[in-house]
C-alpha cells in the first residue's frame, strides 16, 4: 500500500463518470472540507490486514501531528504500478476507511472508489504537509 498525505486548507471532489465496472454503489457525489488530511491512497497487491493497520496508526499519528481537523481518504491508483485486483482492492480500501473510522478520533471520510473525480487541493505548505508513505 501506498500513500500520499497532503495537509489542506481546503479539499473539494465532484464525481464525473464511472472509471471501473468494480466501483462503489452507494456514495457521496460530493464533497467540500476544511484543514483535513488528504490520504490519497493505492491498494497494492499483497496487501493485508496488517498493513491496514499500520497505515491508520500512521494516519492518526500524521493527522494529530499536523493538527488536521478532519481526514479524507481518496482512492489514486496512479501512485503504484503495481496495483492489487480491482474487487480486492475496492474491498481493502473500504475496509480501511471502516478502520480508520474506528480508530482516529476525527472526522474521517472516503472519497468513492471506481470512478474518475474531479478534485480542487488548496495545500497548507508547512514542513509535513506533503508525506510519503509505503507499507
Amino acid at each position: 500500500m501506498r500513500v500520499l498525505y497532503v495537509h489542506s486548507y481546503t479539499f473539494e471532489y465532484r464525481v464525473r463518470q464511472p472509471a471501473t465496472r468494480v466501483r462503489d454503489e452507494d456514495y457521496v457525489p460530493e464533497m467540500a472540507l476544511e484543514n483535513v488530511l488528504v490520504v490519497f491512497v493505492a491498494v497494492e497487491e499483497g496487501d493485508d490486514d496488517v498493513k491496514l493497520a499500520r497505515a491508520v496508526e500512521d494516519m492518526a499519528d500524521v493527522a494529530s501531528r499536523v493538527s488536521a481537523g478532519a481526514v479524507l481518504l481518496y482512492p489514486y491508483a496512479h501512485l503504484s504500478n503495481r496495483l492489487a485486483p480491482l474487487t480486492v482492492a475496492r474491498d481493502l480500501f473500504n475496509r480501511l476507511y471502516a478502520l480508520a473510522r474506528e480508530r482516529i478520533g476525527l472526522d474521517v471520510r472516503k472519497a468513492p472508489f471506481g470512478y474518475y473525480k474531479e478534485f480542487k487541493l488548496h495545500c497548507i505548505g508547512h514542513p509535513l504537509a506533503e508525506l510519503s508513505r509505503t507499507f
